[in-house]
């Protein structure tokens, strides 16, 4: 049953953001900030305070009549999901700093607990968190087995990215350590390994010099690299020994355009796990189509074969349950 209290909330911050935005000329996600900022009972940016105009802070003010404590995880992680889904829309957010949808991330929870065996100690890096809609989808997925991940990290290049990110996660009361970085030129000792590294990979090339000893990395007279195979390889530096790494992947990786780079990742530095393409409705438009990439490190064990398959329709929850029990089956081999 839906908590009727959600699109009341949501109406509510809805008019703040609407009534900042258009009051300081800013953008719909600047706005969301600012309307985080005084739902979380924080002060409003110094920086901003006294540049605010009267009916910006009135609106913000109007905020502390949300009883946002009282609701759900569940409940507050559906309201911010929606003000940021009409944020990006009305702000018209590139594709690669969008949101990763819930039904990709509920997959993906179930698909971690299955196979690396999560308990109340395991930490997980999302190497590419954005606004954190796939952490927090994970950390939910994870609460209805009864587990709560022990250390969150996240990392992204964007500073606008991890300032709502950090809103979102402190309206959630989680506490994630945050990096502002290129998580490619990342140093090995900047971030401590991880049990479980995750992430939706930005597709695109990288704008510099891949750095030296990377066999993703193209040649001079090849072009610039792929930045998505260089974070693949760059999450084995984010992993522990014995950990798991989980990345949301173009379907055509292993046959598309210099695949040769990954398999040699793969015959080098990495065990390939599994590959599984997501449900096909998922997806509009099909050469935008993507799958989950389950990575370890070369000497990881056990060594089970690789699960390779097609997540059937959502539709059909028959078939969608015996492909999960597959995965389950699998996981279990030792």
């Amino acid at each position: 049953m839906i908590n009727r209290k959600i699109p009341a909330y949501f109406e509510k911050i809805d008019q703040a953001v609407v009534a900042v935005k258009n009051q300081e000329k800013t953008t719909n996600r600047e706005a969301l900030v600012m309307a985080l900022e005084r739902l979380n009972k924080k002060e409003i940016l110094s920086s901003d305070h006294d540049q605010l105009a009267d009916d910006s802070k009135k609106a913000l003010q109007s905020l502390e009549e949300i009883d946002w404590p009282r609701l759900s995880f569940s409940d507050q992680r559906n309201i911010l999901q929606l003000l940021v889904l009409k944020a990006d829309r009305e702000d018209k957010v590139p594709a690669n700093l969008q949101l990763t949808p819930d039904g990709i991330g509920y997959l993906l929870g179930e698909l971690i607990y299955q196979t690396a065996n999560p308990s109340e100690q395991t930490s997980i890096n999302d190497m590419v968190i954005g606004t954190g809609n796939l952490l927090w989808t994970i950390v939910e997925s994870f609460s209805r087995h009864d587990l709560s991940p022990h250390d969150l990290i996240g990392i992204d290049n964007d500073e606008g990215q991890l300032d709502l990110a950090s809103e979102l996660a402190a309206a959630l009361k989680e506490d994630p350590t945050l990096f502002l970085g290129d998580v490619v030129g990342l140093k090995k000792e900047e971030v401590a390994p991880a049990d479980v590294v995750i992430g939706d990979l930005p597709i695109g090339y990288y704008p510099q010099e891949a750095p030296e000893n990377f066999v993703t990395a193209f040649s001079e007279q090849d072009g610039q690299s792929y930045a998505h195979y260089l974070m693949i390889e760059k999450s084995l530096d984010l992993v522990r020994d014995d950990g798991w790494i989980y990345l949301i992947v173009p379907n055509d990786l292993l046959t598309g355009p210099r695949h040769e780079s990954i398999l040699k990742l793969f015959s080098q530095k990495a065990q390939l796990k599994a590959f599984l393409s997501l449900p096909a409705e998922y997806f509009q438009n099909q050469e935008q189509a993507k799958a989950f990439l389950v990575l370890r490190k070369k000497d990881a064990l056990p060594k089970q074969e690789v699960l390779m398959g097609q997540y059937p329709s959502v539709k059909d929850q028959k078939a969608l349950q015996e492909f999960l029990q597959d995965i389950q089956a699998w996981g279990k081999l030792k």
